[in-house]
């Protein structure tokens, strides 16, 4: 029963509710011990077009790869949850920004090379954008709506790529890294 409520049904993650525990947990462990963190939301690229294009079937297939390429990439200590619809995110602890940028990059390079068969046997590649913020030292909700901005701005520069936020984000852009 706990099961139920903590996890997403169709990919298999920790659900919205469950991930923000969760993560609400390593941000006071890092600010306790004055250790980074990094948190990341993942949104992927033209999900709507798949599931308008292929129906629901192939949307479903599209988010359990992904679910499937994340937990094969991550390290032990990362967390993942679904966020809602095509939307995930992301606390790294013990992690830099800098560090979570690279990880970033591999988790997209590794769905690069995981496309979904369609039922008539062709290749459907499947692509994320990522947003990261330094949380370090920062309240989840501030370090999340950074991370989101950064996606946003990851969306608008062409999909597929992961964007750092600076620290000034409540003043400026995120910058492109």
């Amino acid at each position: 029963l706990e099961r139920l409520a903590t996890t997403d049904g169709l990919t298999g993650l920790p659900n919205r509710r469950h991930f923000l525990g969760l993560a609400s947990d390593e941000m006071a462990r890092a600010r306790r011990y004055g250790r980074p963190i990094t948190v990341g939301i993942a949104d992927l690229d033209h999900f709507k077009q798949v599931n308008d294009r292929f129906g629901h079937g192939v949307g479903d297939q599209v988010l359990q790869r992904f679910a499937s390429v994340v937990l094969e990439t991550l390290r032990e200590t990362d967390r993942v949850g679904r966020f809602g619809g095509e939307e995930f995110a992301f606390i790294f602890p013990e992690t830099l920004p800098d560090e979570a940028l690279q990880l970033a990059g591999r988790l997209r390079q590794r769905l690069g090379e995981s496309p979904v068969a369609l039922p008539d046997g062709t290749l459907l590649a499947v692509t994320a954008s990522f947003g990261l913020a330094d949380a370090t030292g920062q309240r989840l909700e501030e370090s999340l709506a950074q991370a989101d901005a950064a996606l946003y701005e990851a969306k608008g520069s062409g999909r597929d790529r992961s964007v750092l936020a600076t620290r000034a984000e409540a003043e400026a852009s995120p910058q492109r890294v």
